[in-house]
C-alpha cells in the first residue's frame, strides 16, 4: 500500500464566498501534495454553509471511509476549513490519528499537527492583546505600493466598478486602476437607499428588473444584492491580505447612509432571531464518559418548586432506565477537571516536557523553508493576476470576463490568507520563543481565578482530551504529551475501566464523588 495516499477535504468558510472558493481550495492542496509527492485518492466537499460536523455530509463521510485504510493524509487549505470549532478539530484529529493513523495537513499553515501545537496555539491566543497590536502594526506599515498609490492590486472587481488605464507602465505593461462604473453605481445607491427606507429585498430586485435592469444577463434577485449591502469597498475601504486600503476603491455610498443599512441588517436579524435566550454553557460536551458503562454522559437540568434551577450531566442509559450513574452537579465537576490539569501544570516534570514539545513545534514551524514556501506561492499568484488584469480590460466576451472575475475572486481569498499567514509567521519568528516565557505562561495559568467561566472553558477545549467519572472517582486525560489508546468513539466498559485505573503521569484521579443527586 502506498504510505502517501491522501484525501482532500474542502468547505466553504464564510458568508459571500462562492463554489468557485472550493476549487480554489483544491487546487492549491493539489498543489501541495504534489511538492510533497502525495497521491491525491478522494476527495470530500462540503458546498452548503453548514456549521457543525455532524451537519457536514461529506465530512461524515470521510470519517467513516477513514476506517478503509486507503489513505493516511487529510490536506485542507486551512485548519479551519477542518472544524472551526477547537474542541471539535482536537477530538476529530485525536481519534483519526489514534484509530486509524491519519495525519490531517494545512496546504496554507506551517506544522499543522505536531507535539506542542495546541499548547503553542493557546500561548499566542492568551497573549493576543501584544500578538494583535504587532500584527496591525506590520500589517500597516507593510501597505503595498500599489494600494498606497490607488492602483488595482487584484482580486474580485465588485459590481459598480470597472478597470481603467492609468499613465504608468509596469513591469507587465500599463497598470490600472479601479474607477466608478456610473450605469451599475446608480443600481447599487438605488438598492441601498431602498433597503435603508425599509423596502424588502425582494421587492428591490422585482423593481429593477421591472425597470429592465440585468446583472450578467440574468434578472436581479434578492441573493444577487445581498452580500453587497454589507461590502466595506462601495464605502472606499478595500482589505487586501489583512490590510486595508483606502486609496484603491471610490466611494460609491456614502458612510450615513452605509451605516443606516447595517442598522436596519441588524434590527432585521434581531427581529428574524427572536430575544436571546441565555444558554448555560455545559464545557465538557463530548469529552465526558460514564464510568460505569462507557457511555456519554449530556447536559441535564430541572428546576425547583421556587424556580431555582440546577444543572448537572447525565449518563445517557441513565436517562432511559439503563444504568445506575448518579448525576454530576455540572459546576463543580467542571471545577474539578481545571483543578486536576492546575495540578497537573504544577508539577515541574510535566511543564519540562511541555516546554520542550513547545520549542521544538515553535522552530519546525518558524524554520526559513516555510516563509520561502508562502512568498514563492505570493509571487507566483500576483503574476498569475497581473496577466488576468490586462486580459480582462482587453476582453470582448462577456463570458471571457465573468470567468476572469471568477478567477480573480479565487485569488483574492488566497493571497488574502498568504500575506495573513505570511504576516503572522514573521511576527512569531521575531518572539524567538523561550524556555521562560512557556514556564511563565503556565505560572500565568496556575495562578488564574479557577472560577472564571472563560478560563474554564480555554483549560477544558484545549487541555482536556477525555474525562471519565463514576460515582467514586473521576479521571481525567489529557491533551500534552503523546494521547492515549482510548478511543473517542464506541468507547466500551473496559476502556473506561482501564482508564480510571490508569496512575500514569498524564491521569489524575479523585477518589471522593461529587454533589450528586
Amino acid at each position: 500500500m502506498n504510505n502517501n495516499n491522501c484525501v482532500i477535504y474542502a468547505r466553504f468558510s464564510s458568508y459571500g464566498q462562492n463554489e468557485q472558493s472550493i476549487e480554489s481550495q483544491v487546487r492549491t492542496c493539489k498543489e501541495y501534495a504534489d511538492r510533497c509527492g502525495m497521491n491525491v485518492v478522494g476527495l470530500y466537499s462540503d458546498k452548503a454553509k453548514t456549521g457543525t460536523n455532524d451537519r457536514r455530509p461529506d465530512f461524515q463521510r470521510m470519517m467513516k471511509d477513514a476506517q478503509s485504510g486507503t489513505f493516511q493524509y487529510i490536506l485542507v487549505y486551512m485548519m479551519e476549513r477542518f472544524s472551526r470549532n477547537r474542541r471539535d478539530s482536537i477530538m476529530y484529529k485525536e481519534m483519526l490519528k489514534e484509530k486509524y493513523g491519519i495525519k490531517v495537513l494545512s496546504a496554507l499553515e506551517p506544522i499543522s499537527d505536531d507535539e506542542g501545537g495546541e499548547f503553542y496555539e493557546m500561548f499566542l491566543e492568551w497573549n493576543a492583546e501584544k500578538y494583535s497590536k504587532r500584527l496591525s502594526k506590520r500589517v500597516k506599515d507593510g501597505l503595498d505600493t500599489s494600494a498606497n498609490n490607488g492602483t488595482f492590486c487584484g482580486g474580485h472587481l465588485m459590481y459598480g466598478y470597472k478597470l481603467v488605464d492609468t499613465d504608468k507602465i509596469g513591469r507587465k505593461g500599463v497598470i490600472h486602476k479601479v474607477a466608478v462604473d456610473e450605469e451599475q453605481a446608480k443600481v447599487v445607491r438605488y438598492i441601498f437607499e431602498q433597503y435603508a427606507a425599509g423596502v424588502p429585498k425582494k421587492e428591490i430586485a422585482a423593481a429593477l428588473n421591472a425597470q429592465g435592469y440585468r446583472i450578467k444577463g440574468k434578472p436581479f434577485t434578492f441573493r444577487t444584492f445581498e452580500c453587497w449591502l454589507t461590502n466595506s469597498k462601495y464605502l472606499g475601504k478595500f482589505t487586501f491580505g489583512s490590510r486595508i486600503c483606502k486609496t484603491v476603491y471610490p466611494a460609491i455610498i456614502d458612510k450615513a447612509l452605509f451605516q443606516k443599512v447595517q442598522d436596519k441588517l441588524a434590527e432585521k436579524k434581531f427581529v428574524a432571531g427572536g430575544e436571546a435566550t441565555a444558554k448555560v454553557p455545559y464545557l465538557l460536551t463530548g469529552k465526558l464518559y460514564c464510568g460505569h458503562c462507557g457511555t456519554k454522559m449530556v447536559s441535564d437540568g430541572g428546576t425547583s418548586r421556587n424556580g431555582d434551577k440546577y444543572y448537572y450531566y447525565a449518563c445517557k442509559k441513565m436517562k432511559v432506565g439503563k444504568c445506575d450513574k448518579k448525576r454530576e452537579n455540572k459546576d463543580a465537576l467542571e471545577r474539578l477537571v481545571v483543578s486536576f490539569v492546575v495540578d497537573f501544570l504544577s508539577d515541574k516534570a510535566n511543564t519540562e516536557i511541555i516546554a520542550e514539545d513547545v520549542l521544538a513545534y515553535y522552530d519546525k514551524r518558524t524554520d526559513d523553508s516555510n516563509l520561502k514556501s508562502i512568498n514563492a506561492k505570493i509571487a507566483a499568484i500576483q503574476s498569475d493576476v497581473e496577466r488576468l488584469t490586462d486580459v480582462f480590460v482587453t476582453a470582448k466576451s462577456v463570458l471571457l470576463q465573468n470567468s476572469i472575475e471568477k478567477k480573480m475572486a479565487d485569488y483574492e481569498v488566497l493571497l488574502n490568507d498568504l500575506h495573513t499567514q505570511k504576516v503572522k509567521l514573521e511576527l512569531e519568528r521575531g518572539f524567538r520563543l523561550t524556555k521562560k516565557d512557556i514556564l511563565d505562561f503556565i505560572d500565568k495559568i496556575i495562578k488564574t481565578d479557577k472560577t472564571d467561566k472563560e478560563f474554564q472553558k480555554r483549560i477544558i477545549d484545549i487541555l482536556v482530551s477525555k474525562v471519565f467519572v463514576s460515582d467514586g472517582h473521576t479521571t481525567v486525560l489529557f491533551n500534552i504529551r503523546g494521547g492515549n489508546n482510548i478511543m473517542l468513539n464506541d468507547i466500551s466498559l473496559e476502556d473506561t475501566q482501564n482508564a480510571l485505573n490508569d496512575t500514569s503521569d498524564r491521569v489524575q484521579t479523585q477518589s471522593a464523588s461529587l454533589y450528586h443527586e
